[in-house]
């Protein structure tokens, strides 16, 4: 495991002593230091680091405003360093993995470091996951694709328990949601890694319908429609879900909102 560092603190001397902690960790392959919390905020976006050490009294910026900034891109591990104990329960509401109160020595240092180091290898264990469940289900399904004359009639996909071989005729929904999309079957709620462009490009277009630019129904589920206002519709489907279609799809769900399938 590869460890990026960000120390942020004002007291060059503060800055100092965690270097010379971290000279015994060989998992930190790299450490930048930054003095304040705008420069924090700045180098977070930049570098990614996986790790920050922040002081909480900073100039331009607090550690505590660093961490609940609308500007921050990504959201690493955190350490607070402080010599002030009343920031404590704000600082663990934002999710820092622990507390440093100075001055510490290097036995604390360590007993932090490993805290910090094994939620690390929890994050990348997880992430490893996602991509090997990404890759069987991407294989499963060029293989099922292949298969198929025109259209798949099955789908791979899964849950948080298990990997599902899926019947298409039985999904009655599938929703975007974020760099894969949600599959409602009648059997519950699965996951692929796909996004909704995707997987409409494998359905067949005379069933299923993006109906929004987030969602796209099974037509031969939808058991009633109802209009709303500026072209969108209200479509009741068969397993007791609404969902309302978006006003650029108009042109797309005519034949569905006129009768004429």
């Amino acid at each position: 495991m590869k460890v990026k560092v960000l120390i942020a603190d004002d007291e060059p001397l503060a800055r100092e002593i965690i270097l010379s902690y971290l000279e015994d960790f060989s998992e930190v392959v790299s450490i930048v230091e930054v003095a304040n919390g705008l420069e924090a905020v700045k180098k977070i976006n930049q570098l990614s680091p996986d790790l920050v050490f922040l002081d909480i009294e900073m100039p331009k910026m607090d550690g505590i405003s660093v961490l609940d900034s609308n500007a921050l891109k990504n959201q690493p591990l955190v350490i607070f360093t402080t010599a002030y104990n009343q920031y404590a329960i704000k600082a663990f509401e934002l999710n820092a993995i622990d507390y440093l109160m100075k001055p510490f020595d290097r036995d604390r240092f360590h007993k932090t470091m490993k805290k910090a180091l094994d939620k690390l290898k929890m994050i990348e264990l997880k992430d490893f996951q996602i991509e090997l469940s990404r890759f069987r289900l991407d294989y499963e399904n060029a293989i099922l694709e292949k298969s198929s004359s025109e259209f798949p009639s099955k789908l791979v996909v899964k849950d948080s328990k298990r990997i599902k071989h899926i019947q298409v005729e039985d999904i009655t929904m599938i929703r975007a949601a974020g760099d894969y999309v949600e599959i409602n079957e009648r059997d519950g709620k699965f996951l692929l890694y796909k996004t909704i462009t995707e997987i409409q490009s494998k359905l067949n277009p005379n069933i299923f319908r993006r109906i929004h630019k987030s969602v796209i129904i099974n037509s031969e589920k939808i058991t009633e429609i109802r209009p709303h206002v500026n072209s969108e519709f209200y479509f009741h489907m068969l397993d007791g879900q609404i969902v309302k279609s978006g006003r650029t799809y108009k042109d797309q769900i005519t034949d569905l909102t006129s009768g004429n399938i």
